[in-house]
């Protein structure tokens, strides 16, 4: 710590200055907020940028970040691994739903509208961006616009966020219609405008799930029931990839080979709508995982291992238990316990002994993780809640 922080400190206590620290980096962040109010020497420590890099250092496990309906009004809560909620925010969604992300140190969420409002939020400090609502320039002309699909990540070489949103122009909810595509930029929260791009390949899939951002990448599952734009049979499990600096897509990666190698069974219990169901996509441990959860066997976690060799591995496989009903696997701990969002439940299963720890989480509608700093007190963006965009 630089001399200014530990005179500071030193002047306020009995004990030496640097045991006085080292105790300090090791308290939980909630705790270190209210001891930004003792004195002002306190808060000038405790809010120092140095100090709360060391802090972070100290706590490198994620924060559990969930949304909830509380009062007619939507609330995210910021909860540490025992399940104790160390931050509320409100929001101005009625109904807000976490967009699923990669250990990132902002959160993104979308109301009920399905996906036509989309909030970013610091939580450290508050400071929400709403995203523009109105489409790029380049789709102007087009009459009839209904995002389909969402996504939020980084750009790993610039640190850049960005989001892209896949819309339809055709109100009559085909799964095989043409669409467009729109990709933002962070930047201050002043000057960030949607730019048209080129639509995917193929036919998206159009649920919450289906979607992640790894390393840069964004991953669509495809509707593998009907085929590509340019006429190519699709098969279970593919997907299509948009590289999030280039801002182009990069063709279409086949999934793992029992899924891609389903076929349907005359008996019903398997079908291609079914598998459609048991599909979806999540960012564990820093890997693409697809996890496949079919209702007669177990919860398998795919890791793609070679993008090139379109290699995976099958690292976990779960028991079925009727608590993981719908369930997602939202991260992977450093003591390799698996954080799983369940109904009404956050769970956390213990592969080894293959156990469960079951936190009850009330009405949350949806779950995530936070690896920022709650310290932190630089504004990401400019505070613009109420920006439509033009």
């Amino acid at each position: 710590m630089p001399q200014k922080l530990r005179v500071a400190a030193s002047s306020d206590g009995v004990l030496p200055e640097d045991m006085l620290l080292q105790i300090l980096v090791r308290l939980p962040a909630k705790m270190i907020c209210l001891f930004r109010a003792v004195c002002r020497s306190w808060r000038f420590l405790l809010s120092d940028p140095l100090f709360v890099a060391a802090h972070k250092s100290h706590h490198s496990g994620p924060l559990i970040a969930t949304c909830s309906r509380l009062y007619g009004r939507g609330t995210i809560d910021i909860l540490d691994l025992s399940g104790s909620v160390v931050k509320r925010i409100a929001t101005s969604m009625a109904a807000p739903r976490l967009v699923r992300t990669c250990r990132l140190d902002l959160i993104c969420v979308t109301g009920s509208n399905h996906f036509a409002t989309c909030h970013v939020i610091n939580p450290a400090t508050g400071d929400t961006f709403a995203l523009p609502i109105h489409r790029a320039k380049e789709h102007a002309h087009v009459e009839h616009f209904f995002p389909v699909s969402f996504d939020f990540g980084q750009v790993g070489s610039t640190g850049e966020y960005k989001a892209i949103r896949c819309v339809s122009f055709d109100n009559s909810n085909s799964q095989s219609d043409l669409l467009l595509c729109e990709v933002i930029t962070l930047d201050d929260g002043r000057h960030a405008r949607w730019r048209g791009k080129q639509g995917p390949p193929a036919p998206i899939a159009r649920r919450r799930d289906k979607s992640v951002v790894v390393n840069g990448v964004a991953h669509f599952l495809l509707e593998f029931r009907c085929p590509t734009f340019s006429g190519d049979h699709v098969e279970p499990g593919s997907m299509a990839l948009f590289n999030l600096e280039t801002e182009e897509w990069m063709g279409i990666l086949k999934g793992p080979m029992p899924v891609r190698s389903f076929v349907e069974d005359s008996n019903g219990r398997s079908s291609y709508f079914s598998l459609d169901m048991e599909l979806s996509l999540v960012c564990l441990d820093g890997f693409l995982v697809m996890a496949h959860d079919p209702e007669y066997g177990p919860w398998d976690l795919w890791f793609l291992m070679d993008i090139e060799k379109c290699l995976w591995n099958k690292r976990y496989s779960i028991d079925p238990q009727r608590e993981n009903l719908f369930a997602q696997p939202v991260d992977i701990l450093n003591d390799g316990r698996i954080v799983i969002s369940a109904s009404g439940l956050l769970r956390f299963y213990n592969p080894v002994t293959k156990t469960y720890i079951d936190f009850g989480m009330g009405n949350s509608t949806s779950v995530g993780t936070y690896t920022g700093s709650l310290l932190s007190s630089e504004s990401t963006f400019t505070s613009e809640e109420s920006n439509d965009g033009h």
